[in-house]
């Protein structure tokens, strides 16, 4: 976790305020202005409302939000105001959205001079953030001499302990006060969009539609269209980006795909394909949507990517192809394999992402590297980030996704394409289908490069210059390739 929210994390925080549109306002940072009890004061006395932040080497954000102003009396002052609460926004690194709030007829607050922010009461302190002067340690954290002993007294903690807020220490490498004052918060004026485009209309509509009716796989490898594979977990978007790119050039809402799943159930138990015509050189695949405990593994998506399961074949977690299956495709030639992934993601549950569904994504994208079919990303739901489509590449949010995905795939940031599938509309969006088309064309030039290289690789062979050990040497590899020789698996 860096040293600073994010606009989702500041979007939380108002909601649990709860009193409507927000300003936060930096007031005092123990790295900027030092962690020193009457700096706080001098700079956070009078103020009213303020919000507290901690921040910890684990990746655990934690803090409170105080609604009366902090003063310095020489003795303690303790304050009850039914507004206050504690939060959790991290911890460890992981998303946990928590807020506790003040228990009835308990204290919320204690000023005193000499000590920093101080929750609870001065007899029972729910979180004691530290009194003097603390200096920075060579690790580059603050060791806080304040405590949590008392944390659940004043505030509910929803049986959570102090150590599954601070890991079970006071080491911070920040803590900042912010004025929370009403108001819309302003993002900072971006000097260009971080991502380039025509200007968005009608005009660039037409041309990205044109542009991609000419993007075709190169000559010579009897290929008529790009086979792009939609990966993802269960309700991440890919039978509506189906939809969404039929929609597109169809002009009307189309239907093609079914969805509306649920968390546990797909509604994808086929390997479909999707065709667009001459509208488009490209065939989507819909696969069954990821769980953490299904039986997708590598096996079976190796035998997908090299062109082994036919169209329509039935892949549910108790049905999974072998190469003993009838329908098993033996010889496959490289019309049959996969020339692009996309692994499929919603945007606005990037940060839910758990450690085991991560760790399967992160091993589908090393067989991928292995096998050299490059990889995308579509981020879904751009919507909940950000409200105007058109403004999409203008978003710091949608900026701070993208850039999150990049690192969590370690893939490039031009490979991370969001976009908005249609839902609740039912007359076609311009903003809408330029995103999607924007995000199609990336994907077609991703699949023309790698056929390219096939190409090229074909020509070296053909001249004595180079063998093709590719599939011989992948450990998965169970068939024979498009040249016609035979590999063994090995598993």
């Amino acid at each position: 976790m860096s040293k600073s929210l994010t606009e989702r994390d500041f979007d939380q925080v108002e909601s649990w305020i709860g009193t409507g549109p927000k300003t936060f306002n930096l007031l005092y940072s123990i790295t900027r202005d030092g962690c020193n009890a009457s700096v706080f004061h001098q700079k956070c006395d009078n103020q009213g409302p303020t919000l507290t932040i901690l921040y910890n080497k684990e990746g655990s954000v934690f803090g409170g939000y105080n609604g009366v102003s902090w003063v310095s009396p020489l003795k303690q002052l303790n304050q009850t105001d039914e507004a206050a609460f504690l939060y959790q926004l991290y911890f460890s690194g992981n998303k946990i959205q928590r807020k506790c709030s003040l228990k009835r007829w308990q204290t919320s607050s204690c000023s005193i001079s000499g000590y920093g922010p101080v929750f609870g009461s001065a007899l029972y302190t729910d979180l004691n953030t530290f009194k003097s002067n603390i200096q920075k340690s060579t690790s580059g954290e603050y060791n806080l001499n304040g405590n949590m002993d008392s944390y659940g007294k004043n505030y509910e903690s929803q049986g959570t302990s102090s150590k599954e807020v601070n890991n079970g220490h006071m080491r911070v490498t920040e803590l900042e006060v912010y004025a929370v004052k009403d108001g819309q918060r302003k993002l900072p004026d971006l000097p260009t969009q971080w991502r380039k485009t025509a200007e968005w209309g009608p005009k660039l509509l037409d041309s990205l539609k044109e542009e991609i009716k000419g993007i075709k796989p190169p000559k010579g490898h009897d290929v008529p269209h790009f086979n792009i594979l939609l990966i993802g977990h269960l309700g991440s978007g890919k039978s509506s980006f189906c939809n969404l790119v039929t929609s597109v050039f169809r002009g009307r809402i189309s239907h093609r795909a079914r969805v509306g799943g649920t968390s546990q159930t797909s509604t994808t138990t086929l390997f479909t394909p999707y065709d667009f015509g001459e509208k488009a050189g490209l065939r989507l695949y819909d696969s069954r949507g990821i769980a953490e405990t299904d039986r997708l593994d590598l096996l079976q998506c190796n035998f997908i990517l090299d062109g082994n399961v036919p169209d329509f074949y039935e892949m549910t977690p108790t049905s999974l192809i072998s190469n003993d299956d009838a329908n098993f495709r033996q010889r496959p030639t490289l019309r049959n394999k996969i020339h692009c992934v996309v692994f499929v993601l919603d945007g606005s549950t990037v940060d839910d992402i758990s450690t085991p569904m991560l760790q399967k994504l992160e091993s589908y994208r090393d067989l991928l590297n292995r096998k050299e079919i490059p990889q995308a990303v579509l981020v879904t739901n751009i919507d909940k980030l950000c409200k105007h489509i058109s403004k999409t590449f203008e978003s710091l949010t949608v900026k701070e996704v993208v850039d999150k995905v990049a690192v969590l795939l370690k893939l490039p940031r031009n490979s991370i394409l969001p976009v908005k599938n249609y839902e609740e509309e039912m007359e076609s969006d311009e903003n809408i289908n330029i995103l999607a088309l924007l995000a199609v064309r990336q994907i077609m030039f991703f699949a023309e490069d790698y056929l390219e290289n096939r190409k090229i690789k074909q020509i070296i062979r053909s001249r004595g210059e180079f063998i093709d050990c590719e599939e011989a040497l992948d450990p998965f590899s169970s068939c024979t390739g498009e040249e016609g020789g035979f590999v063994v698996f090995m598993g």
